[in-house]
């Protein structure tokens, strides 16, 4: 039976979603697998099979909302996985404002701001970000109403990669400061954002641009920042670590030097990430059916037996095609 929620969504909007949706089964990002929630096109759910980097062997799930006006503004990407990332909000925090000023944390009524297990697309795509921008958009295409706005985490309208293009043509764009992404074209295709997520589990070097302003777990942040000093990697900007760990940020592999009362950040990183990855590959994480996302995607928990039948009858339909 279709939701009220398909018969009320614009045709347009509609087409363009499936539309997307439908190129993914052609070409998505490798280790990642989408699928959509019945009777809603605005939702989908997703699994990434991390396969390598600092999160392998991870399972995460999640799930993408898309506003109404997307890809003008972005969508909003949450976590049923728990792990401990720099862009994931903790699924322990009420909320967590996707604004990091100067001078602090905006407060907690913000409009820009990340539920439990948000995922924080701040540093990849930053054109859709920022409060004036935002506020400018939202009067420019209300009329000045501000009740014309959309949901809470639906920052400005503007521009970023497009849904054309290759895929090496959207790895060359990767590595980019302040942006993961080069912004200067029209729209965003799902494709990158789902390679950009991906990209922030298995390369280090995306981790280490990721600026604390972007950051969904401040912790996590400097926990990463600690653990990567602590390997020999020198930042070019050490003043984007906290004000006490970047002045005393070693460039010689042996960490940081912390000031009396400071949070001990050594081997917090490696603890908690571990924590986390083995607990996504646990029999209640991959099995249980806790959650929406997982009537979605199934796993099912075979043996040995029947996962060696399963791929022998998939090489007979591979090699004698009917």
């Amino acid at each position: 039976m279709t939701s009220q929620k398909f018969s009320t969504l614009p045709a347009l909007r509609r087409q363009h979603l499936l539309a997307e949706f439908t190129g993914l089964k052609q070409a998505c990002p490798d280790g990642v697998y989408v699928g959509l929630t019945p009777g809603d096109p605005s939702l989908w759910s997703g699994v990434i099979f991390v396969r390598d980097g600092p999160y392998a062997p991870a399972v995460m799930r999640f799930q993408i909302s898309f506003p109404d006006s997307y890809p003008k503004l972005p969508p909003l990407v949450t976590f049923s996985t728990d792990m401990f990332h720099p862009l994931i909000t903790p699924l322990s925090t009420y909320m967590y404002s996707t604004d990091i000023q100067d001078n602090g944390t905006v407060s907690a009524t913000d409009e820009e701001r990340l539920p439990p297990g948000g995922f924080s697309l701040r540093h990849g795509f930053p054109d859709w970000f920022g409060r004036r921008g935002r506020r400018a958009a939202e009067k420019k295409q209300s009329g000045g109403d501000p009740a014309a706005r959309q949901t809470p985490h639906r920052p400005p309208p503007p521009s970023d990669l497009s849904s054309g293009g290759t895929v090496s043509s959207r790895n060359s764009a990767m590595a980019q400061s302040p942006g993961f992404f080069d912004t200067k074209v029209k729209e965003v295709s799902i494709f990158a954002v789902l390679h950009y997520i991906r990209s922030t589990f298995d390369d280090e070097d995306v981790l280490d641009t990721i600026p604390l302003e972007a950051a969904g777990n401040p912790g996590a942040w400097r926990a990463w920042r600690t653990h990567r000093v602590e390997k020999g990697k020198e930042f070019e900007s050490p003043s984007t670590l906290s004000d006490a760990a970047a002045a005393a940020a070693s460039t010689t592999g042996e960490g940081l030097m912390r000031k009396p009362g400071e949070w001990n950040w050594e081997g917090v990183w490696e603890e908690r990430v571990k924590k986390g990855i083995s607990a996504s590959l646990s029999e209640p994480a991959l099995y249980g059916g806790n959650s929406a996302a997982d009537d979605v995607i199934r796993f099912l928990n075979v043996g040995d037996d029947d996962l060696n039948a399963i791929k022998e009858n998939l090489l007979r339909t591979v090699h004698h095609p009917s």
